[in-house]
């Protein structure tokens, strides 16, 4: 009787394991099973009710109910009296944000502001990228109006191939800033290798949704996906 009465209890236990599933449990239990190695980083309530936001480590968002049986993917805006805020953007923002501030010194090719540095941008450049070489020309500018260039590596052809090569070997150069700047002029950077941060620069990329280069990353998360004239840039910095 008494292991009748044990097997009861181990029983009722299991079953309220079960029920006391978090939410957030569930969501990621039946994306993972819809979708399996789907790369979800968190999940929180969301500002909607009953709703929850899933963030994705492509840097995208979702939107699931608590039961984790539908989801929608696009932004989520809020209404005030100062008109909609988009409330995917700047939850993304912040989380791009924290990521910059987290790349490692020897992670980028620095141009330095001339004076005083004004504001820092993060640019995901790739030296074949006819746009990145548009925008290169213009770093003297960009310096001048104080705005401290930090170039990271994006190989859009992928790691391991020719692009990913010449990226490697301008990372390792005795002078990166030289190298890159020939490089973008169609200069076939000479062959060398060492530990160099291209392949996690360009894992960075993907991490926060870098499809294309150049990609323009502001201290506070903003991204501007492509180039933009040093005028045009500088004014959109708050500069």
């Amino acid at each position: 009787m008494i292991f009748k009465r044990l097997a009861l209890v181990a029983a009722l236990l299991c079953s309220h394991s079960v029920l006391a599933a978090t939410p957030e449990e569930v969501i990621r239990a039946e994306l993972d099973k819809a979708y399996p190695g789907l790369p979800i980083t968190e999940i929180a309530p969301a500002a909607i009710d009953g709703m929850y936001e899933v963030a994705l480590g492509t840097g995208d968002m979702l939107y699931a109910s608590k039961d984790g049986k539908h989801f929608v993917a696009g932004n989520l805006f809020e209404v005030s009296d100062k008109g909609f805020i988009n409330l995917t953007e700047a939850k993304q923002n912040k989380a791009r944000a924290q990521l910059m501030a987290s790349v490692p010194k020897d992670a980028a090719i620095v141009f330095p502001a001339e004076g005083q540095r004004k504001a820092r941008l993060f640019v995901f450049t790739d030296v074949d990228c006819g746009y990145c070489r548009m925008l290169h020309k213009e770093i003297g500018a960009l310096n001048a109006k104080g705005i401290e260039v930090n170039y990271l590596a994006f190989p859009r052809t992928g790691i391991n191939s020719p692009t990913y090569d010449k990226m490697v070997s301008v990372w390792c150069s005795d002078d990166p800033q030289q190298a890159l700047t020939e490089a973008k002029t169609g200069a076939v950077p000479a062959s060398k290798s060492c530990d160099n941060a291209v392949a996690s620069d360009y894992r960075l990329g993907q991490r926060i949704g870098v499809t294309g280069t150049p990609t323009l990353v502001m201290e506070d998360g903003r991204v501007i996906p492509g180039y933009m004239p040093a005028d045009e840039l500088a004014k959109a910095m708050g500069l």
